[in-house]
């Protein structure tokens, strides 16, 4: 039984030229402790799923639901982490989890609340930063915070949006292993949603990717499956056979377009 389900799903928007559809007739059944990366080209409404899960979009057509239960708006029981940090700049490392937890653990003792801080901070190796206010810490503690953050007010689903897409190629690196120390400390039953441009990323931590084609109207091309044993090491499983059949067919499959749009800017210069 799927644990997140897309059924038949459109998401379009009233615009001063008329109606812009953004995706429609997706369909994705998503397993609970399930890794599912969303990739594609910019445009092919990779976030406006992500959006739709998360309860801030709604569909015109089909339904998103959740253990059963139909999505109609925003809930604790997801958690987003964002390209940009979302981190309050007047508040400490410290205090920008304890926020988020303040206010989706309401039942939780004060003292408990703390323990949990404490617990994720440690985590992602950020204690002895607590005090530090986000203009005083990197790009990549700032994503460690927003990511304690987010599994710290313990959400089912934790959806990320290009999460790393601003952070050099070491950092991001160090940030993937976090995520997945993090998952596994929770028995791999976290749901994790990635929209990501970066294949090698999405190959390393997914369970399944799913590439979309281009839009207007875009939908789901293809899923491709990553059956690479976990724990994962970077260093193995990019000499993996299967590591590079599966790298090779989605590179395949997003450089058509590009292939497709030379074709057309030849073709206009020519006339």
């Amino acid at each position: 039984m799927s644990y997140l389900k897309i059924e038949n799903m459109e998401i379009s928007f009233n615009t001063p030229k008329g109606r812009f559809v953004a995706v429609k007739d997706v369909n994705l059944d998503i397993a609970k402790g399930e890794i599912v990366s969303i990739i594609g080209h910019s445009g092919c409404g990779k976030s406006t799923i992500l959006n739709a899960i998360s309860g801030m979009l709604y569909p015109a057509k089909g339904t998103v639901t959740l253990a059963g239960k139909q999505i109609k708006g925003p809930g604790p029981d997801r958690g987003i982490v964002f390209q940009n940090y979302s981190l309050l700049p007047w508040l400490t490392v410290y205090e920008n989890i304890f926020q988020a937890v303040d206010a989706a653990l309401v039942l939780t003792s004060k003292a408990e609340k703390k323990e949990l801080v404490e617990k994720y901070l440690k985590m992602v190796n950020l204690w002895e930063h607590r005090e530090k206010f986000p203009k005083q810490i990197s790009g990549g503690m700032k994503q460690r915070t927003a990511i304690a953050r987010a599994f710290a007010i313990n959400p089912d689903v934790l959806l990320l949006d290009e999460p790393f897409g601003a952070l050099d190629a070491l950092t991001k690196g160090s940030l993937h292993i976090e995520l997945l120390k993090m998952w596994n400390l929770t028995q791999r039953s976290k749901t994790i949603v990635m929209v990501t441009h970066d294949i090698e990323e999405a190959v390393f931590l997914s369970d399944r990717i799913v590439v979309m084609n281009n839009g207007p109207a875009a939908t789901i091309r293809e899923i491709e499956e990553v059956n690479l044993p976990r724990p994962r090491n970077k260093k193995d499983i990019v000499n993996m056979e299967e590591y590079k059949i599966i790298r090779e067919r989605l590179l395949s499959l997003l450089m058509d377009k590009v292939e497709i749009d030379e074709k057309d800017f030849f073709k206009e210069k020519a006339a």
